[in-house]
């Protein structure tokens, strides 16, 4: 036996031989120990995990708590479920799921960070996109609570102190500064493997882009609280260059791999979970009638069809529709899932859900969220589209944040010109270019008083800012409502319903005035748990919010201006 093993293994040292000549080196490399001439990066997983772990790219669980029904019940664009939450009432647990959320990603970033800190030379392009991305989750946590704390990647914190929304401003523009400049920097690309880049694939003149685009967001954030501050910056990322067509659009796809949660979440909502994401009557007011464009909507419900719902209970063509809408509506939104069983009246291809309905009047039968018009584009060649890339950061966003800064002179620069930019990539991403320029030149106005032409301004409701942020809300949605709510907090704009119920101890239920800011909630609680686990740290928090911690209290930024002309 022994005799055999020694033959064996000699003639495969021959073939070897054949094979690679003399050279035996790679079967004697300890595949375990890294070497020196490969390019090693242990930080990518953790870099490339943190894309999918924020708004609006969270596991669904969390998605469905902290963006369904929280920040699109806020924002108006999307009414999906009977919780409390939409009358201005915290929940706890979800607050603190977004909390957890973002702390963990910034964590996590700050390990990237700190890693690779001493091999700048060779990783700066992957630095700066983790810096890029830490920005990008910090302002969605400094937006949605106000004053938080971030620990330091430079060092490590025990508890590290909350931080001023003005200080945490301060500290992004600065992030992005280093980011930018790393971009240009490093021997390596953001990745070993293009594929691990889920966003850019590596591109880092797009990252760059990315990072200019996030600049003008945030600099114009300031608008009404640090003007001088939101010039320089809006200065600075049009300098820089900002995404310049939809080639430079930001998405992530969803893992779609059969695991739970792993769907596009709105899929996943809507189709397997609760039932339909519906329509609100403010969404209703800004699209019915705008741009003087017959209605084309289809009167299929794709859910009806794909769970074979009867004909008979199925919305048909005859149902009730205005006669003009905006010709992305009926491409957002289906009609109604099922006709109403007892009242007929209500049935509506169009009807819009009143915002935040007290508990009594969401167990009525006339607000049956399957009476009202759905959420659309959830399918795709008649299955669920359970792929569906988030919309991260779109070129038309960035059209309407130019048009606003040139409009209200904070850069030079043609405001109509971005405002159609904006309109024409709107249009172009929901699939309806050929209606752009009819709907650019109409004065046929919405519910609201506005139109689409530019140059009209006749009667309420119609000021070149209103158009411009009635465009940007269109346009961001449904993935990116967390800047519709942004910018209803900044501007009061675009118009919106007060909703018909809110936390009575904070708020007057009589008054409906929509022309006042103070009506809309201004932010999320902080998770109460800090109390108990961090108090005096929170209490800094709160001094530094400058208010109770409540959800009336208006954040930095926030300085309950109104622009909304609207009388309707």
């Amino acid at each position: 036996m022994k005799s055999s093993i020694i033959k064996t293994a000699s003639l495969c040292s021959m073939l070897l031989w054949a094979i690679t000549g003399c050279d035996l080196t790679d079967i004697n490399v300890n595949p375990n120990q890294p070497t020196a001439d490969v390019n090693y990066n242990f930080d990518e997983a953790r870099l490339a995990g943190a894309f999918r772990g924020t708004v609006p790219v969270m596991e669904g669980d969390d998605e469905q708590r902290v963006k369904s029904l929280i920040i699109d019940f806020y924002a108006q664009v999307l009414d999906g479920g009977g919780y409390d939450t939409k009358n201005y009432l915290s929940n706890e647990d979800w607050n603190q799921r977004m909390y957890r959320r973002v702390q963990s990603a910034v964590s996590g970033l700050n390990i990237v960070i700190r890693n690779l800190a001493d091999k700048e030379a060779e990783f700066a392009k992957t630095i700066a996109v983790a810096k890029i991305w830490r920005v990008y989750v910090q302002a969605q946590g400094v937006d949605y609570f106000g004053s938080i704390p971030f620990a330091k990647y430079t060092e490590i914190e025990n508890n590290p102190p909350y931080k001023s929304v003005e200080e945490s401003y301060t500290e992004f523009f600065k992030e992005l500064d280093d980011a930018v400049d790393l971009l240009g920097k490093g021997t390596s690309d953001v990745f070993n493997s293009a594929s691990s880049d889920i966003v850019y694939q590596n591109d880092a003149s797009k990252w760059r882009k990315f990072a200019s685009s996030l600049r003008l967001r945030l600099a114009m954030r300031l608008s009404e609280a640090n003007e001088s501050k939101c010039k320089e910056e809006v200065a600075k990322a049009i300098a820089e260059g900002v995404m310049e067509s939809a080639a430079d659009n930001a998405y992530v796809p969803p893992r779609a791999d059969g695991g739970w949660g792993a769907d596009y979440n709105y899929t996943m909502f809507q189709i397997t979970w609760s039932g339909p994401l519906v329509m609100s009557s403010s969404f209703e007011k800004l699209v019915e009638g705008i741009g003087g464009i017959a209605w084309e909507g289809s009167a299929v419900n794709q859910r009806a069809v794909w769970d074979n719902k009867a004909a008979e209970e199925r919305v048909d063509a005859n149902y009730k529709h205005p006669a003009q809408i905006d010709p992305r509506a009926t491409v957002m939104f289906d009609p109604p899932y099922a006709k109403p069983t007892t009242n007929a009246a209500y049935g509506n291809a169009w009807k819009g859900l009143t915002p935040g309905l007290s508990a009594s009047e969401r167990g009525k039968d006339e607000y049956n969220r399957n009476y009202y018009p759905e959420l659309g584009v959830l399918f795709k060649n008649g299955a669920p589209y359970k792929s569906r890339p988030y919309d991260v950061f779109l070129y038309e966003e960035v059209c309407f944040l130019k048009a606003e800064a040139f409009l209200r002179g904070f850069a030079a620069g043609d405001a109509k010109a971005e405002y159609e930019k904006g309109v024409q990539a709107s249009f172009a991403t929901w699939g309806v270019s050929g209606h752009a320029v009819t709907y650019l030149t109409s004065t046929a106005k919405n519910v609201a008083g506005t139109s689409a032409a530019f140059s009209d301004t006749e009667g309420p409701g119609n000021t070149q800012l209103e158009k411009i942020i009635t465009q940007k809300y269109l346009s961001l949605f449904p993935d990116v409502s967390m800047e519709a709510w942004n910018d209803k907090r900044r501007l009061n704009l675009p118009r919106m319903d007060v909703p018909a119920s809110r936390n009575e101890l904070l708020y007057n239920n009589s008054d409906k005035d929509i022309r006042k800011s103070a009506n809309f909630i201004k932010r999320v609680q902080y998770p109460q748990n800090e109390i108990q686990v961090n108090k005096t740290e929170y209490d800094k928090g709160v001094l530094l919010l400058g208010g109770p911690d409540v959800v009336s209290t208006p954040i930095w930024w926030d300085k309950n201006a109104n622009y909304c002309t609207s009388v309707e």
